[in-house]
């Protein structure tokens, strides 16, 4: 058996990809990679399973593959540069949809693998974006709707706390930082390279503790004010 079992929501491209790349140079771990389509990662420590975040039932199917992870990283997410003045009804249901809905979804249907080991954390990819201190007059990077859902998927992350905190669970929303992704790109040249946002990242998901819990902090280790 694996010293630790990782799940990584959304390990098609980008940081999720790099995440479960990364995880996977080290002989104790075991990765469980979701994709949307059949994906072969030619890794014996890797397995895929498919998920689409945004369909429940896709969601439940997979987890009945899942019978035990110490940590669930979910990091699939939609964004792009919008602005709430202008953003329908349609649209902005569709961000809460994923960016909200589909974490919890995750976690809800994941939750007895959780729970069938003892490490027992669950990591946001978050943004920045969805800290209200640092939106006040912010500048630079995605603002309008896709803050509004990261915001709100902040606050979930505080409310599987409060809910889990007596099942040892540690929870944490991460800040990639600004990153050279299909995503981060919209927003002009210059993100930092994927493989220095994921090896942040999983810096920081190796180094938090049941007692920080729920803490909210950048790539590089710096607290975010929530």
């Amino acid at each position: 058996m694996p010293e630790s079992i990782t799940l990584v929501i959304g390990a098609s491209r980008g940081i999720g990809q790099e995440i479960v790349h990364q995880l996977s140079k080290d002989p104790n771990n075991q990765i469980i990679a979701s994709v949307r389509t059949p994906t072969e990662f030619n890794n014996p420590r890797v397995k895929s399973v498919v998920l689409d975040l945004g369909d429940r039932k896709s969601v439940e199917a997979a987890a009945t593959q899942v019978p035990e992870i110490d940590t669930l990283i979910i990091n699939a997410a939609i964004g792009d540069g919008e602005k709430v003045l202008t953003t329908s009804d349609e649209r902005l249901a569709e961000y809460f949809h994923i960016n909200v809905g589909g974490p919890l979804r995750v976690v809800q249907a994941f939750l007895p693998a959780l729970l069938a080991r003892q490490t027992r954390k669950i990591v946001l990819i978050s943004s920045s974006s969805g800290s209200l201190v640092e939106q006040i007059n912010a500048s630079s990077g995605f603002s309008g709707p896709y803050s509004l859902s990261k915001g709100a998927g902040n606050m979930l992350v505080i409310q599987l706390h409060n809910e889990l905190r007596h099942e040892g669970f540690t929870l944490l929303a991460v800040h990639p930082g600004w990153v050279a992704t299909d995503m981060g790109n919209i927003s002009g040249s210059g993100g930092m390279p994927i493989p220095k946002s994921a090896q942040g990242v999983l810096q920081q998901v190796e180094r938090v503790e049941k007692k920080d819990s729920p803490l909210f902090v950048a790539w590089d280790g710096s607290v975010i004010q929530w």
